[in-house]
């Protein structure tokens, strides 16, 4: 009985924390699943404002994308008007760069 006693395995105890995460796309896929069944049984009215609701998602989506795409290139003309200024006055010379400030100062 004493042997038993001693020769019983070490027992490890568990660190039991579940981690949350919480997934928008999921949920948003889950809604759109749940959306799509109900139109099954919808009446046209109900099926109407989902058409409208759904396009009013796609337009908003369209507007963010069409802002990033906006700043996105006023970003990378303005770069290439530095590189090509920057360029000017390397081909050039230097010497040039004081008179085009002190025109810009005036």
């Amino acid at each position: 009985m004493a042997l038993k006693l001693f020769n019983t395995p070490a027992r490890y105890k568990r660190f039991s924390f579940y981690t949350r995460f919480y997934d928008e796309r999921k949920e948003r896929l889950e809604l759109k699943r749940k959306q799509y069944e109900d139109l099954e049984n919808a009446t046209d009215e109900e099926r109407k404002a989902i058409f409208r609701e759904q396009m009013r998602d796609s337009w908003a989506m369209g507007k963010e994308r069409e802002g990033a795409k906006f700043q996105s290139n006023t970003r990378i003309l303005i770069l290439i008007a530095i590189i090509l200024t920057l360029g000017y006055f390397i081909f050039n010379g230097l010497g040039q760069i004081d008179s085009v400030v002190f025109r810009l100062m005036e």
